[in-house]
């Protein structure tokens, strides 16, 4: 771990992009998926250019999910007559979170940590 040279700082935002997918498939009551999505960062401890850019494609299918789920939600709220900008203004936030994420692997550490130069 004292090699790690900032490495697991960099890949936090990853992490937590996939664990906040989690959370939200925890509260649908989805355990599968909750698991799957907490346990997916481990793949990161292969140093391979293929994982990154199988994490990166994981990343983008998770902001267009979040897309999908803010659409739901936003209907469901303007039915009902709800307030709907906050939800929306978080929810764009969480997307863009996770869109940004993929771009962590474009730090030299990491690139040269992935061999990806």
């Amino acid at each position: 771990m004292a090699k790690s040279n900032g490495i697991v700082g960099l890949l936090v935002p990853v992490v937590l992009s996939f664990w906040l997918l989690a959370a939200h498939y925890l509260r649908m009551g989805n355990m599968l998926l909750f698991g799957a999505l907490v346990a997916f960062p481990l793949i990161l401890l292969v140093r391979r250019a293929l994982i990154v850019k199988i994490v990166q494609g994981c990343l983008v299918i998770a902001a267009i999910i979040w897309m999908m789920i803010t659409y739901q939600m936003l209907e469901a709220r303007i039915m009902m007559g709800d307030d709907w900008l906050r939800m929306s203004m978080i929810m764009g936030g969480v997307i863009l979170f996770t869109l940004l994420s993929v771009c962590c692997f474009l730090h030299s550490k990491l690139e040269r940590h992935y061999r990806l130069e």
